[in-house]
């Protein structure tokens, strides 16, 4: 991600809705099936927002991610971090309780490839928890901007996860109450010539009263997920376990 975006975005963590509302879900996921671990790490930790959301559920935390730009942001929050590339990360096998991968997936050539790595370094049992933007008929200028290689449907994460040694403890879309007039807006955006060669994200600056209400709909979805898994939305959200090794004593 360019260097400008991960300013940019760090600038809006902790007002924008979508940055806000997306933490709230993270929150609520994690007191409800997760609740406390020993060490968590989040890969493409950014600017480290979320890395300081995912120290309320660990005893140690640790921030992940390629850009220098990033790590030095969430250096700058006092957050401990490291350089490295989620498809080959410098970690123990079986070292880490709590894995988050936060919209990092669809930026990575080889997605399976990361999973593969996510699955050596979680010790059995331990939890892993995906977002990634939803619909490939949502791809936008948005994506380009953000150098996304993919978007996905819920279902086939679903089998990446169980390929890859995983067994799903919570699958569901989000942004689901604003899913139509997103698609409405990037329909809209889609008639609009945009440069080649410069493409931009299309975070809106929105109106103080509608961003509230937008991030409270986003904090009701995640309560919602605590029983239900939302049949559609903009993002798609997956808690997974490492299933454990057969018991080589049976």
């Amino acid at each position: 991600m360019r260097e400008e975006i991960i300013k940019a975005e760090k600038d809006r963590e902790d007002s924008y809705w979508w940055f806000v509302g997306r933490r709230g879900i993270v929150d609520r996921i994690l007191s409800r099936f997760v609740k406390q671990v020993g060490v968590a790490v989040d890969i493409g930790c950014g600017s480290g927002r979320n890395l300081q959301l995912l120290s309320k559920h660990a005893g140690l935390t640790l921030g992940m991610d390629r850009s220098l730009a990033a790590l030095e942001a969430a250096a700058a929050r006092g957050m401990p971090v490291a350089r490295a590339d989620a498809q080959v990360l410098p970690l123990p096998d079986c070292s880490v309780d709590l894995l988050a991968a936060l919209d990092v997936l669809e930026h990575l050539d080889d997605d399976m490839r990361a999973l593969a790595e996510f699955q050596r370094v979680l010790r059995p049992n331990g939890f892993l928890l995906v977002t990634v933007p939803a619909y490939r008929f949502l791809w936008s200028e948005h994506d380009e901007a953000l150098m996304h290689r993919r978007r996905y449907v819920a279902s086939e994460l679903h089998i990446k996860l169980v390929r890859s040694g995983f067994r799903l403890l919570k699958r569901s879309y989000a942004v689901f109450f604003a899913f139509f007039p997103i698609v409405f807006y990037r329909l809209f955006r889609g008639l609009v010539p945009k440069s080649p060669l410069e493409p931009k994200v299309s975070y809106m600056m929105l109106p103080g009263s509608l961003n509230k209400l937008l991030a409270a709909m986003l904090g009701f979805e995640g309560w919602m997920m605590g029983g239900l898994n939302l049949p559609w939305g903009t993002s798609i959200v997956t808690l997974a376990q490492k299933v454990p090794p057969p018991d080589s004593s049976a």
